[in-house]
């Protein structure tokens, strides 16, 4: 339910009336986002608010309005809020959409028909899934997609690699499911059998994601 206009006009003057104020050191530890950064979204609802973690600041972008519910909940947790700069959000919605790279290292027939298809909308960051898997931990809010010939050797491969979640898919909807119980950050498709058509659509259904984000219970078992 959108908030009414006496809500969101009361949200507006209270993010303006603490702008500037707080100026205390983040933990970025955590987020209701699930990213380290700013909050991009139109409305900071309530329930944005009920799933910050142990934080001394939330940073909004600008124009973001946030619901008196949420404000009085962050004031009760003694968490200021800022509005950040355009600058500081514009960087922070290029992490929250992700930078996404492929690797081809099937021997098909159709490599360079596959390889212009993906060019339009992905970087090529090498040539085997250790080269991809490499590429995504060596920055934020990466994600590769790998064209080869034998999806389980390229995952064992890249999944090697310290921080890499690799997920062999075969369809768009293994991608989702892949995204939703594993934050996969590569995904790895055989290239026999499919179109570049469909190796496209796995490819968009990756992005629409957005940056890989890892999953609660990963977190959990990576502390035990």
């Amino acid at each position: 339910m959108m908030p009414s206009w006496p809500e969101v006009n009361a949200a507006v003057l209270a993010v303006l009336g603490d702008f500037g104020r707080s100026r205390r050191p983040v933990d970025r530890s955590s987020h209701s986002n699930g990213h380290p950064d700013v909050f991009v979204e139109r409305l900071f609802s309530l329930r944005h608010a009920e799933g910050i973690g142990e934080v001394e600041e939330v940073q909004v972008a600008p124009g973001t309005v946030v619901t008196p519910l949420a404000r009085d909940l962050l004031r009760r947790r003694r968490i200021s809020l800022r509005v950040v700069s355009s600058r500081e959000a514009a960087t922070s919605r290029s992490i929250l959409q992700g930078e996404w790279g492929f690797a081809i290292e099937s021997r098909s027939g159709q490599v360079e028909a596959i390889r212009r298809g993906l060019l339009e909308d992905w970087s090529e960051i090498g040539s085997d899934s250790v080269q991809a898997a490499r590429w995504v931990v060596g920055g934020d809010g990466r994600g590769a997609f790998v064209v080869t010939d034998e999806a389980s050797v390229s995952a064992w491969r890249a999944g090697r690699i310290e921080g890499i979640r690799a997920a062999t898919v075969a369809d768009p909807e293994a991608v989702s499911r892949a995204i939703r119980h594993l934050g996969a950050n590569l995904i790895v498709v055989e290239a026999s059998g499919r179109s570049i058509y469909l190796l496209k659509q796995i490819g968009d259904r990756f992005r629409r994601g957005g940056a890989p984000i890892i999953p609660e219970w990963l977190e959990m078992e990576a502390v035990r």
